[in-house]
């Protein structure tokens, strides 16, 4: 299996200074954590793709009040971090979890064109100034109502689709996480995002175990989403979006289950951002 969305940022902070990074952290020896966690979950492959608003050079896209103390990264530092990695036989590619704002489209595809990355991952965390997924912003939800939370969301994801800056979109139905489920009948929605990524060619889907975890309890996408996009041919990436290595991995074997029950036989693998199909 191949793990293609996973995060750093609980073990190094990759900062512009050293005062903001921790004592003693040797960068490359979190690379060798990560790939031996990977190992022994059965992971031959991993792309670790930490959150663009973290970085100093893309502090455009998400500028939101907590943004100075989220934003102390710096790219060029983490791009070659990862491709040191890679130099040393690890089995990691150089990737980056790309928010999509509405309205940042230009500084989105200065970060995805001005990297050598091999994977980029399209995501949703936003609607307008609400942060759905997370829990200092929960009780938003109930002012909301549900149903045109989802259309809210899978207008944006539609939007980001559009870019084409993207190899893959990520956790394809997040608006989910908290367990809020539409009352109403979405498979308009989820046909019409199948049939935006089919017309990019070769923009994936990912098939996420991080749902298990969160208070949702089920993994991303819902059935008939990823059915809509297995109808449509396109292929899928896996993905555990662990923020702590004992994640890297973790339930895929229900990511695998979803994948064959829907006829995927395949996923991708990725470097340079070119894509060949792995037997799952």
């Amino acid at each position: 299996m191949l793990d293609y969305h996973m995060h750093v940022e609980n073990y190094y902070p990759f900062g512009r200074t050293p005062d903001t990074r921790p004592d003693g952290t040797d960068p490359m020896e979190t690379m060798h954590l990560f790939a031996a966690s990977a190992a022994e979950h059965g992971v031959q492959e991993i792309t670790i793709t930490e959150h663009v608003y973290h970085f100093v050079q893309a502090k455009e896209i998400v500028d939101r009040p907590w943004s100075d103390e989220k934003c102390f990264y710096d790219m060029d530092e983490y791009v070659d971090l990862l491709q040191s990695a890679r130099r040393e036989g690890l089995p990691i590619k150089t990737g980056i979890e790309m928010d999509y704002i509405e309205g940042k489209e230009p500084v989105i595809e200065r970060i995805v064109e001005g990297y050598p990355w091999d994977f980029v991952l399209g995501s949703v965390h936003w609607i307008g100034d609400w942060g759905f997924d997370l829990e200092s912003m929960a009780d938003e939800w109930d002012r909301r109502s549900v149903d045109q939370a989802y259309r809210d969301y899978f207008r944006l994801l539609g939007q980001a689709v559009q870019t084409g800056c993207f190899d893959s979109m990520s956790h394809p139905d997040l608006i989910k996480v908290m367990g809020h489920m539409p009352e109403g009948d979405v498979t308009d929605l989820y046909d019409a995002f199948a049939e935006q990524v089919s017309g990019q060619e070769g923009l994936c889907v990912e098939i996420s175990s991080a749902g298990i975890r969160k208070p949702v309890g089920r993994i991303y996408p819902e059935r008939p989403l990823l059915e809509a996009c297995a109808h449509r041919g396109i292929a899928i990436t896996t993905a555990s979006d662990a923020h702590v290595v004992e994640d890297i991995g973790r339930d895929f074997d229900q990511v695998r289950g979803l994948a064959l029950s829907c006829g995927y036989r395949e996923a991708m693998s990725f470097d340079r951002r070119c894509a060949t199909p792995v037997p799952i």
